[in-house]
């Protein structure tokens, strides 16, 4: 990423985390949902002719997803997209408003729903696995994509849990040496779940955005005990009450882990960073909501100790929000202009 990169400043209605990530998710996400395609607030460009393809994942997991790639294979690679911890491949705005921008700078794009998730939680009872399997499955939609006719290299963003979900993927390439991927970006990343999940318990907004969370996730429930009845245990919606109950309930017993805290320590963003072995940007808000306060130090020094990590820490931008002050060179989407420029790099 270049030095020269404007900071990120937030307007000042946005100056405080919490309200900044309920306003822009309320905004942008309300608008999306509404309108689709047609918001008014997505980025100023063309909607992009989606075709439908069932990926396979790792395990052949099938994995529901979209592509749209220029002709002729002459895009600069294919951005590969993954949403947080809740909602769908066609209601998260924020992937919606980077394959506009991306297709427009001459990326192919490629957007899917993870495991558990959207359309995917209906072609298979698989659970998610917080990047645990979903690195790989990352790796196998990278080649599927060429395959389809998108561009290499591929290079995954991701946001939130789906940061997680694409450091894996960072590390998976790297081990098996396979050049698909040749780098990542991750916007606001989850890093260590024990230490958030028990941080959002300590303030009135964080337990309402995991009230929020929880109630996405019981909707996710009763989907799947509509289609795989016999994948879910009897009366689990009355014991979800927080967002490790989830992961108690469903993931674990399948991916073999003794605990959830187990789960979460092995599977958490933050022990990763040490050993990734590919170019990556971490873009993280000190004042993010979600996320323990905790971690921006440790943070900070397991990336002073790999130089293939970019971290752009700022003090403000809330949780995957960052609407900035659009200037005469760029809109208001600080960001994912970001995300693009670092992209850039990657594929020049």
């Amino acid at each position: 990423m270049q030095d020269s990169a404007p900071p990120y400043r937030a307007p000042w209605y946005f100056q405080d985390g919490l309200v900044q990530t309920l306003l822009v998710s309320t905004q942008h996400g309300g608008a999306w949902v509404r309108r689709g395609e047609r918001s008014p607030l997505a980025p100023r460009l063309p909607a992009l002719p989606w075709q439908d393809h069932v990926f396979a994942g790792a395990e052949g997991v099938p994995l529901a997803g979209r592509y749209c790639a220029h002709p002729g294979r002459k895009a600069r690679g294919t951005i590969i997209a993954c949403y947080g911890i809740t909602g769908t491949m066609q209601t998260c705005w924020y992937i919606h408003y980077l394959a506009r921008k991306a297709f427009a700078r001459g990326y192919d794009v490629v957007i899917y729903d993870w495991r558990g998730h959207g359309q995917s939680a209906a072609l298979s009872a698989v659970p998610p696995s917080d990047g645990w399997r979903d690195g790989e499955d990352i790796l196998h939609i990278a080649h599927q994509a060429f395959d389809l006719g998108c561009a290499a290299p591929a290079i995954p963003v991701g946001f939130s849990l789906g940061g997680q979900l694409v450091l894996w993927s960072l590390k998976v390439a790297y081990q098996l040496g396979d050049a698909a991927i040749t780098g990542a970006c991750t916007v606001c990343p989850n890093l260590e779940s024990s230490w958030s999940l028990a941080f959002l318990r300590t303030t009135v907004g964080g337990r309402l955005i995991e009230s929020a969370l929880v109630n996405e996730l019981c909707r996710e429930v009763r989907l799947r005990i509509e289609r795989y009845p016999e994948y879910v245990p009897e009366g689990v919606l009355d014991r979800l009450k927080v967002i490790p109950d989830f992961d108690r309930e469903l993931v674990i017993d399948y991916y073999r882990f003794s605990s959830v805290e187990e789960y979460y320590r092995q599977t958490s963003g933050l022990y990763l960073l040490e050993d990734l072995h590919l170019p990556n940007l971490i873009l993280y808000a000190a004042d993010d909501p979600m996320f323990a306060p905790r971690i921006v130090g440790e943070l900070e020094r397991r990336v002073a100790q790999n130089s293939h990590t970019k971290l752009l820490l700022t003090g403000q931008g809330g949780h995957v929000g960052y609407i900035g002050l659009p200037t005469r060179f760029e809109d208001e989407f600080w960001a994912l202009n970001r995300v693009l420029d670092f992209c850039d790099r990657l594929s020049s």
